[in-house]
């Protein structure tokens, strides 16, 4: 119960609760303010939040690439082929991470400008059950954010407690002016740096990776109030032929506002799904050399782990995007089974020209470029074997193994 007084989005409100679309991306804006890229606060909280705004960002979004690449660069000599490659695999996903946070952060007013459509959207819900899809909807949605956000923390902390165990720290990232071999405060800082870099990764990424699928979750409930709405369009009988008219333009007006808020959030998909279709190809086949090539039983374990992670980060959105589609196309179904027939040619000509643009299904692009869809999620897996085969037949991995100054006879 006090978990439910806590986050009540995270359960589903009965249906005669009023609808709030805006709720399914409660927490996770929560957290967007958390990453320091909102507008501050007014008053005394104006200052309080540039400096965390500074201190996260600083530490975590623009100085963590370059620490991490200087350290593999220090320590390259030391480092064994299992470590570098899964060294390897974070840094490229860091590097992904900041240019991510960069794009949400300069498009970041958008997602207020979607609530507020969702808010128009939920004026429209007049029935106990549609008022329940969307309820639904919202708890499905920050019960996923929440789960994201717990895998990732887990993960880090794990890492950050066996590091500490091993007397090393996690990465071994550069910071000017510490070794952390020097001593046992050194040590301690250099580890804390880290964790704290990585604590606000994880935070910038679950936001990253979530924000999509909380809105496309949204507004496919959306979708589905608004199908059962087609579907009943012309079939009171009590109704005269220009209430009906009126109902259908109605229909017509609502489907403009689902269009505006995928156009609303739009560029910031094609930004932040681009950049990391871009690197889940690479990042996956170093992983993939890394366990079948290199890696221990314990260092497998984790590289798989990693691997599911990474999948995560695009896999769900792609999916929902193709269910996404399908919802569209059940859009002109369902108005061509409302009773259409029997009404008058100005009727029949409106309803005509909606019925061919719902025909055009909703689809996100990334970067302009192609379509987000399952099929292009795995187009971009497929490309980690490429990688994997070509190191394989350039025998790298020989190389790798085979220690410096002995030569093959």
């Amino acid at each position: 119960m006090s978990l439910r007084r806590i986050f009540p989005s995270m359960y589903t409100l009965p249906d005669t609760a009023p609808a709030q679309s805006r709720n399914a991306t409660l927490y996770l804006l929560r957290c967007v303010f958390l990453m320091g890229i909102r507008t501050p606060p007014k008053g005394c909280l104006f200052f309080v939040y540039i400096l965390w705004s500074l201190a996260l960002n600083l530490c975590s979004t623009f100085y963590q690439p370059i620490g991490f690449m200087t350290g593999y660069i220090s320590h390259l000599a030391e480092l064994s082929p299992s470590e570098f490659l899964a060294s390897l695999q974070v840094a490229f996903n860091v590097c992904s991470c900041s240019i991510k946070v960069m794009i949400m952060w300069m498009l970041v007013k958008r997602f207020d400008q979607a609530n507020l459509i969702l808010d128009e959207m939920d004026r429209r819900l007049l029935h106990p059950c549609e008022r329940s899809n969307v309820h639904r909807a919202v708890s499905i949605s920050n019960r996923i954010f929440f789960s994201y956000i717990s895998v990732y923390f887990i993960t880090v902390t794990s890492t950050f407690l066996s590091s500490v165990i091993v007397g090393v720290p996690m990465f071994q990232n550069y910071y000017p002016g510490l070794d952390w071999r020097a001593g046992q405060f050194e040590f301690w800082l250099q580890s804390s740096l880290e964790y704290f870099s990585l604590l606000a990764a994880c935070l910038q990424n679950g936001c990253m990776d979530c924000y999509p699928i909380n809105y496309v979750l949204i507004l496919r409930a959306q979708l589905a109030n608004f199908k059962e709405r087609l579907r009943n369009l012309g079939q009171d009988t009590d109704e005269t032929p220009e209430q009906r008219y009126e109902k259908l333009v109605e229909c017509i007006q609502d489907h403009k506002v689902m269009l505006r808020c995928c156009d609303t959030l739009r560029p910031v998909i094609s930004g932040t799904i681009f950049v990391q279709l871009l690197v889940v190809g690479l990042v996956l086949g170093f992983t993939l050399i890394n366990i079948v090539l290199f890696a221990n039983f314990g260092s497998r374990i984790a590289a798989l782990t990693f691997l599911t992670a990474v999948l995560l980060e695009t896999t769900p959105f792609c999916i929902l995007c193709n269910y996404l589609a399908d919802d569209c196309l059940k859009l002109a179904d369902a108005l061509f089974e409302s009773n259409w027939i029997y009404q008058d040619q100005r009727y029949k000509k409106a309803l005509l020209q909606f019925l061919q643009r719902l025909q055009k299904p909703i689809v996100f692009m990334a970067g302009n470029f192609f379509s987000i869809s399952v099929a292009t999620n795995l187009n971009a897996t497929k490309f980690s074997f490429s990688v994997f085969t070509l190191i394989k037949q350039m025998n790298i991995a020989e190389k790798f193994a085979r220690p410096s100054g002995v030569e093959k006879n």
